[in-house]
């Protein structure tokens, strides 16, 4: 996928039952078939057999510089001084974002599943709201003796927001986070009023942490 993203003259075939994940960066010049081997070749050769398919998709619209800068400034509020590398797996790229006193991580859903990571800088405190009403928080750093943990992994349909421990002096906290490359390009962010009315004892941590709307 990566050789296809960096030829603009090679195209891509997949043939994965079940797990296609075309990034959206080839997926004017990808096609994927959902089956076996033999079932793609048979219905191939055959014309006979009915197969998922995915792709070929056409390209997203270009934004104009406006609407760029506008959509740049939208998701530094939930993602703040970030940068996306390529991941270690195709398919997969990973995120590093930096959290302080002053521009935390606000509430919005992780719809794929995500794993979380402590880089450096002081611990971050990431705060879930799951579907099924429970909330909790994870502390993500080194130090074991105030419950801290190198990583967690957080579940679909999970709202969450991350912000700076503020404990160590450095003033910052980064965390990494792994993304599929042909993730959702929407971000869902909670309705105040209805999150509060389902976490009550939260309310102030939710209107703290919630982008004004």
């Amino acid at each position: 996928m990566q050789l296809v993203a960096s030829n603009s003259h090679a195209h891509y075939i997949t043939i994965n039952k079940g797990q296609l994940l075309i990034p959206d960066v080839i997926g004017e010049r990808s096609i994927g078939f959902s089956s076996s081997i033999q079932e793609a070749f048979d219905a191939l050769l055959t014309g006979k057999g009915e197969l998922e398919i995915q792709g070929p998709a056409k390209p997203a619209p270009k934004l104009t510089p406006e609407q760029q800068a506008e959509q740049e400034k939208m998701l530094k509020q939930f993602y703040p001084s970030y940068m996306v590398d390529r991941g270690i797996r195709p398919g997969e790229l990973t995120m590093y974002m930096t959290v302080d006193k002053d521009h935390p991580s606000y509430l919005h859903m992780i719809q794929d599943g995500q794993s979380l990571m402590y880089s450096l800088g002081d611990a971050a405190i990431v705060h879930c709201f799951t579907q099924d009403g429970q909330y909790y928080s994870v502390r993500l750093g080194l130090d074991k003796t105030k419950k801290e943990v190198h990583g967690f992994y957080v579940n679909a349909g999970t709202f969450i927001a991350i912000e700076d421990a503020n404990d160590s002096g450095a003033g910052f906290s980064q965390v990494s986070a792994g993304i599929s490359a042909n993730a959702s390009s929407e971000l869902l962010v909670p309705r105040v009023d209805q999150l509060t009315k389902l976490f009550p004892n939260q309310k102030e941590l939710i209107e703290r942490l919630s982008v004004k709307q």
